[in-house]
């Protein structure tokens, strides 16, 4: 019994620093996030080895039954990549890796069950570090907003500032907490977040803030008169930023010109341009094969052969993929690739959102935090391809654990009828 305390404090103490470095370290050290990742899930399966349970949980397969939706939501993927493959009669291993980062998320959810309310709730303080962090990486890359490069590191340019963007914005959530620093801190992190936008010049990432405000209208218990004095601070504040930064500011400013410029048949191969092309692009590839896709080996050499026939720009045949998330998905994966996507979306938000009333104020921190994550993740696959990048998936997975398990122990208990 002593060595069994023993192992499942040890394991908890490890798990719960694991979750608090991974939001600084995922996009700031090449493969941490990986890692951790895979660290967690040794983790967990030790734990199932050495029967070591999280309190309530009587065993895995009632964590499954509890959370089934969820995990039938986030496997969805893998369904939609074997399908494909299966009706196209060609099997590649590899197209599994990012899906199964998803599928994986019951063992992930499990450990996270083993740390403490507590701890979880200094996930915030991590997010607050994480944003300060990548606003330091992006000034060092660009040189203070002066060059801008595809890449930031080993991640994409728009990635890495959508991701820094939702860690200030997560870093809001805490506002509300008492003591000094606490809030200054917040919103530190939070312009800390958004000026890394600013400096790698991205715009994609600016339709996000729109839905998060439109999010705090619904959810925040301010007055009206509040609500949009923080909106209009938010705006003096963006505007302040953009100001110090001339390229970004055009860059921004040039989105409607270069929108009618590509309507009337020119300049196709500006950034909107280009994405435009893109867009159009899938939808044509997924009018071949609407039900099953064309699978994710054919859509470069589709997009060549469309630009040998002058259908679209050469500068698409150097793009990995659409820049937009369910547009590719319904190109490579057909109808079920659009359905696994929007699962992956839609079935997390649902549980989050069910507990945004709650009479605790941890469990509707929580929950608006796990729906921020959800809003983010849809908004910047409007414009980007965020479960592209196999560290992503997993820092989708690993959030939305963390705040399912924080929903979890702090929500108000239901009362039992006699």
């Amino acid at each position: 019994m002593v060595v069994s305390n023993v192992l499942s404090r040890s394991l908890q103490w490890f798990v719960t620093a694991l979750l608090l470095l991974y939001p600084v370290a995922a996009l700031a050290i090449h493969n941490a996030g990986n890692a951790i990742f895979y660290l967690m899930l040794l983790a967990s399966l030790a734990s199932l080895a050495l029967r070591i349970r999280p309190a309530g949980m009587p065993g895995f397969a009632s964590l499954l039954r509890r959370y089934w939706p969820l995990c039938v939501a986030l496997a969805a993927t893998v369904l939609a990549v074997f399908l494909q493959q299966a009706s196209a009669g060609q099997f590649a291993f590899k197209h599994y890796d990012r899906a199964l980062r998803l599928a994986l998320f019951p063992l992930v959810l499990w450990i996270l069950l083993l740390v403490d309310l507590k701890h979880l709730k200094l996930l915030t303080w991590s997010f607050m570090a994480a944003a300060l962090v990548l606003a330091v990486k992006a000034y060092l890359f660009t040189d203070g907003g002066v060059v801008r490069d595809g890449n930031i590191g080993f991640i994409s340019v728009i990635a890495y500032s959508n991701i820094a963007l939702l860690f200030g914005v997560l870093s809001l959530c805490a506002f509300r907490g008492d003591g000094r620093v606490q809030k200054p801190l917040c919103l530190l992190a939070f312009l800390a977040g958004a000026y890394t936008g600013v400096l790698t010049q991205t715009r994609g990432g600016w339709v996000a803030v729109g839905l998060f405000v439109v999010f705090f209208f619904s959810v925040s218990r301010m007055n009206i008169g509040r609500k949009l004095l923080c909106v209009l601070a938010l705006a003096l504040a963006l505007g302040a930023m953009f100001s110090f930064n001339q390229a970004a500011r055009e860059r921004l400013f040039n989105t409607s010109s270069e929108i009618s410029s590509y309507a009337q048949g020119e300049q196709k191969s500006t950034a909107v341009g280009i994405r435009l092309q893109l867009w159009g692009a899938a939808l044509k590839l997924f009018a071949r094969n609407p039900v099953f896709g064309i699978g994710r080996d054919n859509y470069e050499p589709n997009i060549k052969a469309m630009a040998d026939r002058g259908e679209v720009t050469r500068e698409l045949t150097t793009l990995a993929h659409s820049h937009n998330e369910l547009l590719f998905s319904m190109a490579i994966s057909g109808i079920f690739g659009a359905a696994a996507l929007l699962a992956v979306y839609l079935v997390p938000a649902w549980y989050f959102a069910s507990h945004l009333r709650d009479t605790s104020p941890d469990c509707r921190a929580a929950a608006q935090s796990g729906c921020l994550i959800v809003i983010g993740f849809f908004a910047f696959g409007l414009t980007d391809l965020m479960f592209f990048w196999p560290v992503l998936d997993g820092l989708y997975v690993i959030l939305l654990a963390a705040f399912l398990v924080q929903v979890k122990k702090s929500a108000t208990p239901v009362p039992i009828v006699a």
